[in-house]
């Protein structure tokens, strides 16, 4: 078996030429002969699942260890593995779950489906089971249906769980669709595993507490996921500049919160867009609020001056092919509009992309720059920005409009390392 697997990699090596493996740092230090892989990568993980079983561990580990299956190939194997196939890899051998398993290797796998596997995630619920349904698609014209995701966990309310935000594969999820709960949960819908966040205790009455505001976000510089929770003492003035609140952070690497002391910040609309590692909030007081997750800082930025006298209630702020936007929904006036900031950070930057009428809501954002939109008989249309046709949405949703949901999708292995969470049947 060891001479075969030998023969194998070596005709690999072969085949691929001399000029496919260039000296490169390895992601665990040193320099290692590393190939480019495209292409090759499943054909070869192939050969490794259809061959190796469990009475063949110890061969593994001997090759592993004494470089035979040249370490560096095996990484870029199954570094372009889905992530339930690498669920199953972990049990080859100790070798490949120290692996797969390694913070590094995860970071890796994202930063590869980021480049190369486009997903959507979709939600929908049904009122009258009180069933929450999630599937995960091909991000294609047809949406090809690649795994029907259980949902398992119940609302206090007997609804959905709103989703806070999605990050790396990661949902944050809170149940406060129909009131404010202590129930958040991370939650890797691909490989089903999750995490309860704890209960967030503070040094005041309950009494004189008021709304939460939750943000989710990834620090890349410390390879950690966060969420930050906004806590206004008693239920402010919306208008109001400023209102007291208390500002604490769950980091995953921790998983435990952290009260960072108290804040005078605007009353914010709950949902969120994660652009440029910050989340960012509408503000009452008619402010974009920003939080940066690396320095764990906040910061204000102007709305486009013509939003500027809008009701926050009309707006949705978003990410839009990774540019921070904001929509202008269409309740009143029945046109609908979209802006962009084509300069991060730059408010003379803003420009308005489109113009539609007959469209009172956007129901999700798709990474190829289409929109899928709600009219006023509260029908989905695909509204392609890039050719300005309308196309009946073709995808059959279940369930009600009202908890249907959306969105870019990146698998990814985020949780796997986390000793606490838990893994769900």
């Amino acid at each position: 078996m060891y001479k075969k697997l030998e023969h194998f990699v070596l005709d690999t090596k072969k085949k691929l030429g001399e000029e496919h493996f260039g000296s490169k740092p390895s992601m665990y230090g040193g320099d290692m002969r590393r190939p480019n892989m495209d292409g090759v990568g499943p054909r070869i993980a192939v050969f490794l699942m259809g061959k190796f079983n469990y009475n063949h561990k110890a061969v593994i580990e001997e090759s592993m260890a004494t470089g035979g299956l040249y370490d560096d190939l095996v990484q870029e194997i199954l570094m372009r593995l889905p992530a339930k196939t690498l669920l199953r890899c972990r049990c080859v051998c100790r070798s490949w779950y120290s692996l797969i398993t390694n913070p590094d290797f995860i970071l890796a796998h994202v930063c590869y489906n980021k480049a190369k596997r486009h997903l959507v995630l979709l939600r929908s619920f049904d009122h009258a089971e009180k069933k929450v349904r999630y599937k995960l698609c091909h991000d294609n014209e047809q949406l090809d249906e690649i795994m029907t995701i259980d949902f398992p966990f119940v609302s206090k309310h007997h609804d959905y769980f709103r989703m806070v935000g999605c990050v790396n594969g990661l949902v944050c999820l809170s149940d406060d669709i129909v009131e404010v709960t202590d129930t958040l949960i991370l939650w890797n819908p691909v490989i089903r595993r999750f995490l309860t966040l704890p209960e967030l205790k503070l040094d005041v009455e309950s009494t004189d507490l008021g709304r939460s505001v939750f943000g989710f976000g990834f620090d890349s510089s410390k390879n950690d996921y966060k969420v930050i929770r906004i806590v206004y003492l008693k239920n402010p003035d919306f208008e109001a500049l400023q209102v007291d609140a208390k500002i604490a952070i769950f980091r995953l690497s921790s998983s435990c919160w952290e009260v960072n002391g108290s804040a005078s910040v605007p009353v914010l609309d709950t949902r969120q867009a994660y652009v440029n590692g910050v989340i960012h909030w509408l503000a009452y007081n008619k402010l974009i609020v920003g939080f940066d997750v690396k320095g764990e800082a906040f910061k204000d930025m102007m709305l486009p001056q013509t939003l500027q006298d809008a009701n926050i209630s009309d707006l949705t702020i978003a990410s839009w092919c990774d540019l921070l936007s904001v929509f202008e929904n269409g309740y009143w006036s029945g046109k609908l509009s979209l802006w962009i900031m084509k300069d991060y950070g730059a408010p003379k930057s803003w420009v308005k992309q489109f113009v539609i009428e007959s469209f009172v809501m956007v129901r999700s954002l798709r990474s190829n720059g289409c929109v899928i939109l709600q009219n006023i008989g509260g029908k989905l249309v695909l509204y392609n920005a890039k050719t300005n046709q309308f196309e009946e949405f073709k995808t059959h949703v279940e369930g009600s409009i009202r908890g249907f949901h959306m969105r870019s999708y990146l698998e990814s292995l985020a949780l796997l390392d986390q000793k606490d969470s838990h893994g769900v049947l």
